[in-house]
């Protein structure tokens, strides 16, 4: 038909019901706090690692100034056997430039010389100012005069270094024919005896000339040492001070002729005093020598097995003039509880928000939706007639709370009248369908009878009729036929 449209209306899906629409407010509001404690996570993972990174670079940084402060030390010792190397050759070029008279004004003042030790009995006085000279009994007795005043013109270089720098023990000449040695400030010939624990002086140079295996004239060499350049030995116990040192040795020349050494003793400590100065603000450090063995350490710890790579928080920095090393390490522990402790604050601000959001976020859930989900339900729940108490609710929500419960009463009450009034109606009705039953039953009843009493009143009028007929017929039957069929 026209007007009319080709398609079956389509009925509306059902609506959600209140109880899914809270499941769901419940799954979106977790859903919210979870993306927000996520997104707080990454972003503190980022700035973990930007402030981890920022701790390796200070790390660097320092590990940078404590290798300039471990190079400044060792350029005290480096620069004052320099001086003396320089001195010394320059002496052994130009004899005129020193005072070759030193030695025998000095030994004038010796009352009783020793052959090993021509200097030990000068006025004490004087044995502090110019240092000491020990003889091998064995070598020429006057070989040591050859190039002591080329040693000598160091003197007061080597006077003014020691008075500035307490780090310095010991400076040195040692002849390279290992005849005889010089020695600032003085050693004692019984102090030296006693120290190396040997008998005479001709063993007890032997052990100098050893120095615990280092044996500095072969290490200063030019069979080991070709460039001439500046020799840094390992740690050893001085025999003296009985403390840890660590010498460096310049080979001095004439020409091409190797005659000797110069050199200085330094404490260990200076090394780690220099650590302990410019502390890291984490971590450890050692300095190592070129074997890696451990000279000093900032904090007096030993040094771990390797390998020391960055991989394992390992920093290495070279040491000017040295084959050592200067090792910072960081564990990886260290460095993140480093890293969590510069972030403190930042945690427990972006703590303090996210809990502040999320406690937002209940508050207002608990002050509004979930109360206008929970009336939602409780007016899709007073639809029946058990009517349910309301639910505890913030204040600001009881009178709708009150006004669906007095609505649905007044429903429920509205509906129980009509239900009542309905019932009676029904029963009327079906009272009036039983008595209208009741009356077509009485008058189907009595028209049967009346229906009976006719066909009787018709019987009987037809068997009247049919005497009176046949009464007519005898009488007229000789007269005409008779008209009425048989």
């Amino acid at each position: 038909m026209a007007g009319m449209p080709d398609t079956i209306p389509q009925s509306e899906p059902p609506a959600p019901s209140a109880r899914h629409i809270q499941r769901r407010h419940r799954a979106l509001l977790t859903l919210i706090i979870g993306v927000l404690s996520l997104a707080l996570l990454a972003f503190g993972w980022s700035v973990y690692a930007r402030q981890r990174a920022a701790l390796w670079w200070t790390l660097s940084s320092q590990g940078e100034q404590l290798q300039l402060a471990v190079n400044s030390s060792l350029d005290v010792a480096r620069i004052h056997v320099t001086a003396m190397r320089q001195t010394a050759e320059r002496g052994l070029r130009q004899p005129l430039l020193i005072d070759m008279g030193l030695t025998e004004r000095l030994e004038r003042r010796n009352l009783a010389p020793l052959r090993d030790a021509p200097w030990d009995r000068l006025p004490q006085d004087l044995v502090k100012e110019v240092g000491a000279v020990h003889v091998d009994p064995a070598a020429d007795g006057n070989a040591y005069r050859r190039d002591l005043p080329a040693a000598l013109g160091t003197l007061a270089q080597v006077s003014a270094a020691h008075s500035q720098h307490g780090s310095l023990l010991w400076s040195y000449f040692y002849d390279a024919q290992q005849q005889w040695r010089w020695v600032y400030p003085a050693q004692s010939r019984d102090a030296l005896l006693t120290a190396t624990g040997k008998p005479d002086m001709g063993a007890a140079l032997a052990s100098v000339w050893d120095a615990a295996g280092t044996t500095p004239l072969a290490a200063a060499g030019p069979t080991r040492n070709p460039q001439k350049e500046l020799v840094w030995t390992t740690a050893r116990t001085d025999p003296l001070k009985k403390v840890p040192v660590i010498s460096v040795l310049a080979p001095v020349f004439a020409g091409n002729t190797y005659v000797g050494l110069v050199g200085a003793d330094m404490a260990v400590d200076m090394l780690h005093n220099a650590l302990v100065q410019h502390s890291l603000p984490f971590g450890q450090a050692w300095v190592v020598d070129g074997q890696g063995k451990a000279l000093a350490s900032g904090k007096g710890n030993a040094l771990p097995a390797g390998p020391y790579t960055p991989e394992q928080g390992w920093l290495r920095f070279v040491l000017r003039g040295t084959d050592w090393s200067l090792l910072v390490h960081a564990p990886p522990s260290e460095v993140a509880r480093a890293t969590l402790d510069k972030m403190l604050a930042f945690i427990s601000l972006g703590v303090v928000a996210l809990l502040a959001v999320a406690g937002s976020c209940l508050w207002l859930a608990r002050q509004f939706s979930v109360p206008a989900l929970q009336l939602a339900d409780y007016l899709q729940n007073t639809n029946g007639p058990n009517i349910k108490r309301p639910p505890p609710v913030p204040a600001i929500w009881k009178p709708w709370f009150d006004r669906v419960a007095r609505m649905a009463l007044q429903r429920r009450d509205q509906v129980l009248a009509t239900h009542q009034r309905t019932s009676q109606l029904e029963s009327h009705i079906a009272q009036n369908l039983v008595d209208q039953r009741n009356a077509t039953a009485a008058h189907e009843a009595q028209m049967a009878e009346r229906a009976g009493e006719l066909r009787s009143a018709y019987a009987q009028l037809s068997a009247t009729l049919a005497d009176l007929q046949a009464a007519q017929g005898v009488s007229k039957k000789s007269t005409r036929a008779n008209p009425l069929p048989e």
